[in-house]
């Protein structure tokens, strides 16, 4: 983790300064510039970084998608909005921010943001082929919910319903709006995924991107807690950022995005501190290994 000191006496090298207020001027790094950049800050000393960021401070606000995770306008970095954008690929139109956009969406991280929906839709679509009859699915910490919409969407032969957790009020207004169409299919729940009790059982229980938020002691009593309401045949699927995740500095100094990362290690042990190794447990990946999924079933 990237640790900040406060020190004022130490000047930040001047060609840096000049190439970062270059990026600026430019709406962000063209394709060329981000090997520079990546140096930079992978290599920025800890007692340089109020000044890296009082020079790059232009795009650290909302119309830069690097911008809206440091400022974080509903207190958290990886909010519904953002994740919803990393979803669409989305770039500000507006050149001062443009390229910024476009060189957060080609990182490896935002990448495996977006794998990791496709992993999801498969996930779907796999339950919807092997079971016959009604299919509960149940989301913790659903933020947009772009995965289900765009499943719906998809697959018109849907006899699958969602229940979408968030604690986040504003995620689910957000996430109601959008799958407006799709209502009779979808229940939400604003509670904290800690004390949610479900009320039955589900054929896919699904975490993408809260679990990297807790410490081992949440993580492990969240698995014990919800194995419990997995039906017979079902699984429960972990998401969690790998340990070799190439973005990792990036979003720590840039963002202050802090993750715990884990490893296909780490995710069985926590599974076997749950006492649930006597069952199927694998880990998988999508397709950059950044994201790993920890499947029981």
């Amino acid at each position: 983790m990237f640790n900040v000191t406060s020190r004022s006496d130490c000047a930040f090298d001047v060609n840096k300064k000049l190439f970062l207020k270059y990026l600026v001027k430019n709406g962000g790094p063209e394709l060329h510039d981000y090997e520079e950049f990546a140096f930079i800050v992978k290599t920025l000393d800890a007692k340089n970084l109020l000044e890296f960021r009082e020079v790059i401070n232009p795009i650290l606000n909302v119309n830069t998608l690097i911008g809206r995770s440091y400022v974080k306008p509903f207190g958290y970095p990886g909010d519904f909005y953002l994740i919803d954008h990393i979803y669409s690929n989305h770039v500000n139109g507006d050149k001062k921010y443009r390229n910024w956009d476009i060189f957060y969406q080609n990182q490896a991280g935002t990448r495996a943001v977006r794998n990791r929906k496709d992993y999801f839709l498969n996930q779907c679509l796999n339950l919807a082929l092997k079971k016959h009859g009604e299919k509960r699915v149940l989301i913790l910490g659903s933020g947009p919910a772009t995965d289900v919409n765009e499943f719906l969407n998809m697959y018109t032969e849907n006899d699958i319903s969602f229940d979408l957790v968030d604690y986040d009020q504003n995620a689910i207004d957000y996430s109601s709006e959008k799958n407006k169409k799709f209502e009779k299919l979808i229940s939400y729940y604003k509670v904290n995924v800690l004390r949610f009790e479900p009320s039955m059982r589900y054929d896919l229980i699904w975490s993408a991107g809260l679990f990297d938020y807790f410490r081992e002691k949440h993580f492990v009593y969240l698995l014990k807690k919800y194995i419990n309401y997995v039906a017979e045949g079902g699984e429960l699927v972990i998401g969690n950022f790998s340990t070799e995740n190439p973005s990792q500095i990036l979003m720590e100094v840039v963002s202050e995005w802090y993750l715990n990362y884990r490893s296909r290690e780490d995710l069985l042990r926590i599974a076997g501190d749950a006492d649930l190794l006597n069952g199927k447990v694998f880990v998988d990946a999508e397709d950059l290994g950044v994201n790993l999924f920890l499947n029981i079933q």
